[in-house]
């Protein structure tokens, strides 16, 4: 497959997999951190489901072994949403016809399990850049050129709850959680999803083993038992419903959650994936 390196900042160039051909128009979504965990089971979804997919991360490696793994439906961007360049380096990837039939906002950087006054503030207003103001600027840069039928917000547990030595990676999910919650209500052409993926089996559990926090020891009960869910699992619950679900369904609630039975049932109702 060809590649294309469009020019971008000297540290976070983008590299692009050969643009999207103007043959006849096929869903295409955007999944933001798409290098590991939950966004890269989600691409990796999309694309075996047949959609098209722009795959966004920092790290070209790990894009390259996804863009192999999914084949020629799915294209990388490599790119560091922190940053107006790496914003707008996604922007110019999409043609001109491009429809876009749902971003999935699932870039994320991990955020220190430090307790309130152990925050350094310097880094948390750079968590806040991935967290809270990523998804709003990709919105606005991607929204002046193209519609956007639908866009899917991970949430989390801990954007409402306060767990001691969790006052950082608290603050940033609460703030990110109010921003799409904002959006669901001042968005009308764009349908806002707002999913809870429950325990997964990802970077922050290891984070959190790792602590002294007093979480950690439910964790490793949680991990023992087998009760973390794995990315590839849930990516199936969140692409049926950025891809499958009704309008009526998504709204009749606020938000979903993988851990809910009722929500669970309802999406797979509507699941055309064949499973």
């Amino acid at each position: 497959m060809a590649t294309a390196l469009i020019p971008g900042s000297d540290t976070h160039p983008v590299r692009l997999l050969t643009q999207f051909p103007s043959m006849q128009p096929q869903p295409t979504y955007i999944v933001t951190g798409s290098t590991r965990g939950i966004g890269r089971a989600v691409a990796a979804e999309l694309a075996n489901r047949g959609f098209r997919v722009i795959a966004v991360g920092r790290s070209i490696e790990m894009l390259a072994s996804l863009g192999e793994s999914c084949g020629p439906l799915l294209t990388t961007v490599q790119a560091d949403l922190s940053t107006n360049v790496g914003i707008e380096q996604v922007a110019a990837g999409i043609t001109a016809e491009t429809e876009i039939d749902g971003i999935v906002h699932s870039a994320g950087s991990l955020v220190p399990l430090q307790p309130y006054n152990a925050i350094d503030s310097d880094e948390l207003t750079e968590h806040f850049r991935i967290h809270v103001g990523a998804p709003i600027a990709l919105f606005r840069s991607v929204s002046r050129n193209h519609r956007i039928r639908r866009m899917l917000f991970i949430d989390s547990y801990s954007a409402s709850t306060a767990r001691v030595g969790w006052a950082a990676y608290s603050i940033v999910k609460a703030a990110a959680q109010m921003a799409a919650r904002c959006a669901a209500q001042e968005l009308a052409e764009t349908r806002t999803i707002r999913a809870y993926p429950g325990a997964v089996n990802t970077r922050i559990v290891d984070a959190v083993l790792a602590s002294d926090t007093e979480t950690a020891n439910t964790f490793a009960s949680m991990r023992t038992k087998g009760e973390f869910s794995e990315s590839d699992e849930v990516a199936k619950f969140l692409v049926s419903l950025l891809a499958d679900a009704s309008d009526e369904l998504l709204c009749s609630r606020d938000t979903f959650d993988y851990n809910n039975a009722v929500d669970r049932a309802d999406v797979s109702s509507m699941s055309r994936d064949g499973t």
